[in-house]
């Protein structure tokens, strides 16, 4: 789903699923080098969120100032009340458990560089949401300002 309008560009999709964090690299050494390597969730993650991204923009990496929306909807727990569902529903409860909000961003934006756009340092306003969902997932938007 992009949208060209004034020479600029907006890419959305959605990640189904829960939102997955970034997760600490695990140091591996080849000879005498030592190398990183993301945690099986992490990388699954991301490597679902570069399908996703390929999927919605299949045009040359964007350059220049990038905007980032992320919606991290999750899933409510089961064990909470008809009450306290509909209070997740309606906004007046949000989500304050882990994954960090920064976390799923750096997973997220990591993901999209060298699909939407060039480098995560053309990144220079991100907005984020947590939010209480029946479908959990990520909405993301990107905006080439």
């Amino acid at each position: 789903m992009s949208d060209k309008s004034a020479s600029k560009v907006t890419v959305s999709f959605i990640v189904p699923g829960q939102p997955v964090g970034q997760g600490r690299p695990r140091f591996t050494s080849r000879g005498r080098f030592p190398h990183a390597v993301d945690p099986p969730k992490s990388r699954q993650y991301k490597n679902l969120v570069k399908r996703l991204a390929h999927d919605a923009y299949q045009g040359e990496p964007l350059d220049g100032p990038i905007k980032i929306h992320l919606i991290h909807c999750f899933e409510i727990p089961k064990s909470y009340s008809k009450k306290r569902k509909k209070a997740c529903l309606e906004g007046i409860e949000r989500p304050t458990k882990k994954p960090d909000i920064d976390n799923v961003y750096k997973g997220v934006a990591d993901a999209m560089s060298g699909i939407i756009y060039c480098d995560d340092k053309q990144v220079v306003e991100d907005i984020q949401e947590q939010w209480y969902a029946l479908e959990p997932c990520v909405k993301v938007y990107i905006t080439q300002i």
